[in-house]
């Protein structure tokens, strides 16, 4: 097997949380693996100065818009972010460009041994494919590619996610609501307090708009660690964006707030700069337009939860060319999420037909599942597909039909990244998952969970 699958093969051996829910894995939150692994490589998440992104909805954009204003400024930039679209080499990039495959199978051979050691001790369990990749980054990022800084997205939560061992010069807090509440708390205040805890004594913090329950939360933290709070509604900004949509508007704003306190901190900024910086931002499948090979306006956007459904809704009927359109919705969801919420914060849109799916991801509801909970939504007009493509293709019949004008694919990223695939014909990595489990969960039962 050549080296880049053959190091695919070999990280998915790992716990993967992302792909699967193991009933004989439960999920073992701490940070004591990823400290140790950390130690094994002398730490080099605290060898170059970092920014550190995290939130319910929004912060892989504004960690976009974040990196590519720096990048614009002259600054070699590292971007560490999750889930990828196509490929895993996506999730560690520097100044926009992945890593390439030949440097990423080396990373996951250099550091083998590594997470061998850690297995071997037994007492923290074996690293996951998460803690892993992360520990990748930084060690590229350092030893690679001599980053002058680095943008890094948190994974899931804040507090116990495995990014959560650096020691940023600025954090950032995107809109926080509802979502992953299995894991993170079922109210708002409880899922701040977990985005929350990415605040350090004494490090500026960056929070975007928040509600109120969220914002007296992050105030509080701010407080407790004193740390100056930033409000990024109060940023100056009017600088035409790739992105459509009001929400990206306020997550230029954080953008551009976290950027004055890294002016403030000792990294100079260039208005001229930041502002070609974020027009010049690549971040696909989030209110993304495409068009099929027959000029079938699709958008593509990886609206997955209620509020992120709300604001997609808002970014169609805002649009002057968009909302007059008639629209067919290709729908998937991943199981966790609240697909019937992200369903009826989208009929505002006027759908004319919905077209259930499921994408290949492990964790995706089976597309009759969606047509059910279409149903029971109140959408009647509504079919069901097996896969993205073939949902794709039949809202493109629906369109040459005269029936509708443009297609909408959402509900999941993984949708809108398999739609994406299937329009601009890009090969996209296949896995095979793992059937036997690997983790030996860590049994202290203080860090069990993440919501004590």
């Amino acid at each position: 097997m050549p080296p880049y699958p053959q190091a695919i093969a070999r990280l998915l051996s790992l716990a993967d949380f992302e792909r699967r829910s193991r009933a004989d894995q439960p999920p073992d939150w701490h940070l004591k693996r990823v400290q140790r692994l950390m130690q094994l490589l002398d730490n080099p998440h605290l060898a170059k100065p970092v920014v550190h992104v995290a939130g319910s909805k929004g912060k892989g954009s504004t960690s976009a818009f974040i990196a590519s204003a720096l990048t614009a400024n002259g600054y070699r930039t590292g971007h560490y972010t999750s889930p990828h679209l196509h490929r895993f080499t996506e999730r560690i990039a520097v100044d926009g460009k992945p890593i390439a495959e030949p440097h990423f199978a080396r990373l996951v051979d250099q550091l083998w041994q590594c997470v061998e050691t850690i297995e071997a001790q037994g007492d923290i369990g074996t690293v996951s494919v998460f803690e892993l990749l992360t520990a990748m980054a930084f060690i590229h990022f350092r030893d690679d590619a001599d980053v002058d800084i680095s943008v890094i997205e948190v994974g899931l939560g804040g507090r116990l996610d495995a990014t959560n061992v650096v020691k940023p010069v600025v954090s950032v807090i995107t809109p926080i609501s509802l979502d992953h509440v299995a894991v993170l708390g079922d109210t708002i205040a409880a899922i701040a307090a977990e985005k929350a805890g990415i605040v350090k004594p004494g490090v500026p913090v960056v929070m975007s708009k928040q509600v109120p329950d969220a914002a007296a939360v992050i105030a509080r933290r701010a407080h407790e660690t004193g740390s100056n709070l930033h409000h990024a509604d109060n940023a100056r900004f009017d600088t035409p964006l790739p992105m459509l949509g009001g929400h990206q508007t306020d997550n230029a704003r954080t953008a551009i707030a976290t950027l004055q306190v890294l002016h403030d901190s000792g990294f100079p900024m260039n208005r001229e700069a930041i502002d070609r910086g974020l027009a010049q931002t690549k971040w696909p499948c989030r209110t993304e337009l495409v068009s099929t090979k027959s000029d079938v306006p699709v958008m593509l956007d990886g609206a997955h939860n209620d509020a992120s459904a709300a604001a997609l809704a808002a970014t169609i009927a805002e649009h002057p060319k968009l909302k007059s359109r008639r629209i067919v919705l290709v729908l998937g969801a991943t199981a966790g999420h609240d697909v019937q919420a992200v369903m009826r914060e989208l009929i505002a849109v006027n759908p004319t037909h919905l077209i259930a799916t499921s994408s290949r991801h492990p964790k995706s509801l089976p597309a009759n599942l969606v047509y059910d909970a279409a149903i029971a939504t109140g959408i009647s007009s509504s079919t069901s597909r097996p896969t993205v493509a073939s949902a794709i293709e039949e809202a493109e019949q629906f369109v040459r039909n005269g029936n509708a004008d443009m297609i909408v694919a959402t509900g999941s990223l993984f949708v809108a990244a398999e739609a994406r695939e299937h329009i601009l014909g890009i090969m996209p990595e296949l896995y095979d998952d793992i059937p036997s489990g690997y983790m030996h969960p860590y049994q202290a039962s203080s860090t069990q969970h993440l919501v004590n």
